[in-house]
C-alpha cells in the first residue's frame, strides 16, 4: 500500500503553527535535513556533501552517465542519480536537475525541488524564472518550482517577484506567495520588500480573482511588514465574500490589536464552518502567548458551537492551554476561565491536545475504532500492495471493507460522505458527497467489496480529489502511510503542501496507519496535529 511568528508582541500566525526564533513546524518548515527521505521507501536520501575533485573530462562522462538515467534509465536509479549530479556541483549537473523536476519518476522529481534549495550556480537559478521552470509548458514543473523558491538557502532578491506574482495559474501565485512569506519569515527575503511588493500584495489581497491566492497575500504582507502594521488588512480580508480568504483572517486574528476585538468575534462566529474552525487555530495560537481575550473567547465558542467536530476542536486546543481534562462540559471551561490570573501562563503542553475526542461517546460512528465527527466526509482507502496479501486466513481489503460497512451502517442520514478507494488512480464512489440514506450507503458498501484494483499507491492525487467537493471537511484516510505512486511521493514535500493549502479550508485529516514504522508515522502525525484530526495504527 503507498499512502502555528512570535516577534516581541507581535504575533505571525501560520495554519495553527508558532514560529518563536526557532524551527518552523510541519506546515510551513523550511529546513531539510539529511533525514528528510526518513521511513519512505528506499533508503534515506544520499549525502551532498563534496568528493574530492574530479578531472573535467571524467565529471563530463558521469554527467553523461547520469544524464542518461534521469532520461530512460532504471526508475529505482534515478532519484540517486539526481544526487550524484548535486554533488558535482557544475552548471550542467545542476541544469540536469531543474530538468528532473518534470522527471515521470516521483521520488527523481521530489528529490530535485529538496536539493535545489542549495543550488549554488546564480545564473541556473535565474533560468528557473525562465521556461526551465515558471515559464515551463509542464504545470508540475511551475509547481515545483513556485515552491522551491522559498527554501532557496542563500535568500532571493525581492525583485525577482513582481513579475512572478502575475502568473496566470491561480496556485502557482499562491505558492509564489508562500515562498515570499517563508523567505521573509527566515531573513532571506533580499533588498526592499515593503517597497518592492507591498502595493502589488495589497492589491492581490483586493483584487486577485482566487480566494485563497487574497489569503496568502495576507500572509505574505504580514511576514514583511509585521503583525502591527498587517492589522487593518486582516480587517479587509476578514470582510471577503469568500470562506477561503476569510480563513486567513480567522488564522491571523493574533494580528488585530485590542480595538479591533469584534473582528476576531465575528470570523468566531462565521457562518462557514472551516472560517469558525480556522478561527480556532488563530485564537488558540494566541492564547498561547498568555492572551486571556482570546481564551474567554475559545470557551465562549464552546458554550455556542454546535458542530461536533468543531466542539471537540475547541476542547483540544483548550485541554492544551489549561492542562484540564475538561471534555464537552462547557460550565466547566468557564470555571476555568473565571479562575484565570491576569498574569496567566499557559499550560506547557499546549501541542499534546486533541486527544480525548479518541474515545468520544457521542459519535455513533466509527471506523476501525476511530470515532467519526464530521458531517461531510469522505474514506479514502489505499488498495496498493499488502492489502491483497492474506493475512491470517483473511484478505486486509475485506476486513478494510468490513470496517467501512460498520462504519456506513452507523452514519446518520444527514451525513454527507463518499467512498474513494484508489492506487496509482483514484476511483471515488461517486463525483460528489452525497447523503447517507440506506440505499446510498448499501451501494458504496457494495462498490468497495467488487473493487479489485491493483497498482501504486497514489494518495496525493486521492487527496486533491476529495477536496475538490469544498463541502468536505474530514477525510479518513487508511493508508500503510507510504506514498508509491504519483506525481508527489516524498513526504517531507507532500505533508507541508497539504498543511499549507489547508490553512484556507480547514479539512480535518484524520488517518488510519497499516504497518507503518516510527518514520512515516511522524508525518502522518503532523497531518493530524495542524488539522485537528487524530493518526491511529491499526491492524487487518
Amino acid at each position: 500500500m503507498g499512502v502555528v511568528l512570535v516577534t516581541g508582541a507581535a504575533l505571525l500566525s501560520f495554519g495553527g503553527l508558532v514560529h518563536a526564533g526557532g524551527p518552523l513546524c510541519g506546515a510551513v518548515g523550511l529546513a531539510l535535513d539529511a533525514s528528510r527521505a526518513d521511513g519512505l521507501k528506499g533508503g534515506p536520501a544520499l549525502g551532498v556533501a563534496f568528493s574530492a575533485p574530479r578531472s573535467t573530462a571524467r565529471a563530463e562522462e558521469d554527467i553523461k552517465e547520469l544524464a542518461a538515467i534521469l532520461r530512460g534509465g532504471d526508475k529505482g536509479k534515478r532519484r540517486a542519480a539526481v544526487n550524484k549530479l548535486v554533488k558535482l556541483d557544475t552548471k550542467e549537473a545542476w541544469e540536469l536537475v531543474i530538468e528532473a523536476l518534470d522527471n515521470e519518476d516521483a521520488p527523481a522529481a521530489d528529490e530535485a525541488q529538496l536539493d535545489l534549495a542549495g543550488l549554488t550556480q546564480p545564473k541556473v537559478f535565474d533560468s528557473l524564472w525562465g521556461r526551465a521552470g515558471l515559464g515551463s509548458k509542464s504545470r508540475i514543473v511551475q509547481l515545483r518550482t513556485a515552491e522551491l523558491i522559498g527554501r532557496r538557502e542563500v535568500g532571493v532578491e525581492v525583485e525577482r517577484f513582481g513579475k512572478a506574482l502575475k502568473e496566470r495559474d491561480d496556485e502557482v501565485r499562491r505558492l509564489l506567495l508562500w515562498s515570499v512569506e517563508r523567505l521573509a519569515l527566515e531573513g532571506r527575503l533580499l533588498g526592499d520588500a515593503k517597497a518592492e511588493l507591498g502595493k502589488d500584495l495589497i492589491k492581490m489581497m483586493r483584487r486577485d480573482g482566487d480566494a485563497a491566492v487574497r489569503g496568502a497575500a495576507l500572509y505574505a504582507y504580514g511576514a514583511i511588514h509585521g503583525a502591527e502594521a498587517s492589522a487593518e488588512w486582516v480587517v479587509t480580508v476578514a470582510e471577503d465574500k469568500a470562506p477561503a480568504a476569510r480563513c486567513a483572517a480567522a488564522r491571523n486574528v493574533g494580528w488585530l490589536g485590542p480595538l479591533q476585538w469584534d473582528v476576531a468575534a465575528g470570523l468566531a462566529a462565521d457562518e462557514a464552518s472551516s472560517v469558525r474552525a480556522a478561527a480556532i487555530w488563530g485564537l488558540a495560537q494566541l492564547a498561547q502567548t498568555g492572551n486571556r481575550a482570546a481564551a474567554e473567547l475559545l470557551v465562549t465558542r464552546v458554550e455556542s458551537e454546535t458542530t461536533l467536530q468543531l466542539q471537540w476542536l475547541l476542547v483540544g486546543r483548550l485541554q492544551g492551554l489549561s492542562g484540564m481534562k475538561h471534555r464537552l462540559n462547557p460550565a466547566a471551561w468557564r470555571r476555568w476561565y473565571d479562575t484565570l490570573p491576569e498574569d496567566w501562563t499557559p499550560a506547557s503542553n499546549a501541542e499534546a491536545a486533541g486527544s480525548a475526542a479518541d474515545d468520544d461517546d457521542r459519535s455513533a460512528a466509527s471506523f476501525a475504532g476511530l470515532p467519526l465527527h464530521s458531517d461531510a466526509l469522505t474514506f479514502l482507502i489505499d488498495l496498493s500492495g499488502s492489502i491483497w496479501n492474506v493475512k491470517n486466513d483473511k484478505l486486509p481489503k475485506d476486513v478494510a471493507g468490513e470496517h467501512l460497512n460498520a462504519a456506513l451502517d452507523r452514519l446518520q442520514e444527514t451525513v454527507l460522505f463518499n467512498v474513494i478507494p484508489y492506487t496509482n488512480t483514484p476511483f471515488p464512489w461517486e463525483d460528489e458527497m452525497v447523503t447517507a440514506s440506506s440505499k446510498a450507503t448499501k451501494a458504496a458498501k457494495q462498490y468497495f467489496a467488487d473493487c479489485r484494483e491493483r497498482g501504486a499507491g497514489n494518495v496525493y492525487d486521492a487527496i486533491l480529489l476529495a477536496l475538490q467537493d469544498e463541502r468536505v471537511d474530514d477525510l479518513v484516510i487508511l493508508t500503510d502511510g507510504a506514498p508509491s505512486g504519483g506525481t508527489r511521493w516524498n513526504l517531507n514535500l507532500l505533508v507541508p503542501q497539504l498543511l499549507e493549502a489547508n490553512r484556507y479550508r480547514s479539512v480535518v485529516f484524520d488517518s488510519l496507519l497499516v504497518g507503518a514504522n516510527n518514520g512515516l508515522t511522524r508525518h502522518w502525525e503532523t497531518l493530524a496535529r495542524e488539522t485537528g484530526g487524530r493518526c491511529i495504527s491499526i491492524e487487518l
